[in-house]
């Protein structure tokens, strides 16, 4: 079973069917700025049995960056839009 681990009793399963996760790579919850900091993405959990500890072996999964696109950043040419980067390798 996959889950979302961030602190001590801090652990979303996959099994609590919460919406918005992606299983794959536990976004939103291993994003950045998720509320109190980044969960770690486990693969293989099982969960704690009477006082034994919880079992995983832990898998980091870096999610994309999201890149935030500048208008400052492209040039429009007879209504086609080029990025800056594109018409410097065109120049090239």
């Amino acid at each position: 079973m996959k889950a979302l681990i961030r602190n001590e009793g801090e652990t979303v399963t996959e099994d609590m069917g919460i919406p918005c996760i992606d299983w794959k790579t536990g976004y939103p919850l291993t994003g950045e700025k998720w509320f109190g900091g980044p969960y770690t993405l486990v693969q293989n959990y099982v969960p704690p049995v009477n006082e034994e500890p919880a079992q995983y072996e832990e898998v980091i999964v870096e999610p994309d960056p999201v890149i935030e696109e500048n208008e400052d950043d492209y040039v429009v040419i007879d209504g086609k839009r080029y990025s800056k980067a594109e018409l410097r390798s065109l120049i090239e």
